[in-house]
């Protein structure tokens, strides 16, 4: 049996942006999950199956019993005020109740030791709950000369080189110290959370792959190979390694 993996999803309130609803029924909020994960999640021989917010614990509890694995997937800003830093004007758009409720929901998946994988946001959620902190801005802060979000080419499209460690779980797939990532983000790792480790950063530093040096499977990156995985199969040997360690 493929093992079933749980992908954490948007949270669409009904009223966001004060934008006309182009989905559903006045009044509703939903549950938005982009196709480019499940579609790796099953090409790497999971059953993907994403996990709609709703913030209750025997709710939680029993998805998380139920699933063999996680992937804690991008999306919106991280709130600061989750490793109390002040709200910068160079923040985007952020949304507390799914801070509040992922947060949650890898407490529960690491106190079951089932295996996660973060990506992008997720990512950085991880190293938060971890009590690792965020530059809330790449340029703001002068981290690097290096784009981050590339979103003037396809999704798929390199945006930057990224030197991973060959002591990383992600090496031992990849077998190649040098890869070419996209990248979709503004905000990235300042403070590093406790047992967490850098394995994967860009030239000017920043970031970028992060394992649990205790637990028995937690990686997280900071590009989307989920995007990726059609034009660059090798990427899908991400989705690969949560999967084996289900």
């Amino acid at each position: 049996m493929r093992p079933k993996i749980g992908i954490t999803s948007y949270f669409v309130k009904k009223e966001e942006l004060n934008r006309p609803q182009i989905r559903g029924l006045p009044g509703q909020d939903l549950m938005v999950s982009t196709m480019d994960y499940s579609r790796s999640v099953l090409k790497a021989g999971g059953l993907p199956l994403p996990i709609p917010l709703i913030d209750e614990v025997e709710y939680i509890n029993e998805i998380v019993k139920e699933m063999d694995g996680f992937i804690l997937a991008g999306g919106t800003d991280v709130n600061p005020m989750n490793f109390n830093a002040p709200i910068k004007s160079s923040l985007k758009q952020i949304n507390p109740e799914r801070d509040r409720f992922e947060l949650r929901l890898l407490s529960e998946i690491l106190a079951q030791r089932k295996p996660v994988l973060g990506i992008c946001r997720g990512f950085q959620l991880i190293n938060v709950f971890f009590g690792g902190s965020l530059y809330q801005d790449i340029s703001e802060n002068d981290l690097t000369i290096q784009e981050h979000f590339c979103k003037m080419l396809p999704k798929y499209s390199p945006c930057h080189p990224l030197k991973i460690s060959t002591d990383s779980k992600l090496y031992s797939v990849m077998k190649n110290e040098d890869l070419l990532v996209n990248s979709f983000h503004h905000q990235a790792i300042n403070d590093l959370g406790e047992g967490l480790q850098e394995f994967g950063s860009t030239k000017g530093g920043v970031i970028e792959l992060i394992e649990h040096k205790d637990y028995p499977f937690l990686m997280a990156v900071q590009w989307h190979p989920e995007m990726m995985a059609d034009k660059y199969p090798r990427q899908l040997k991400v989705f690969k390694l949560l999967i084996e360690n289900c």
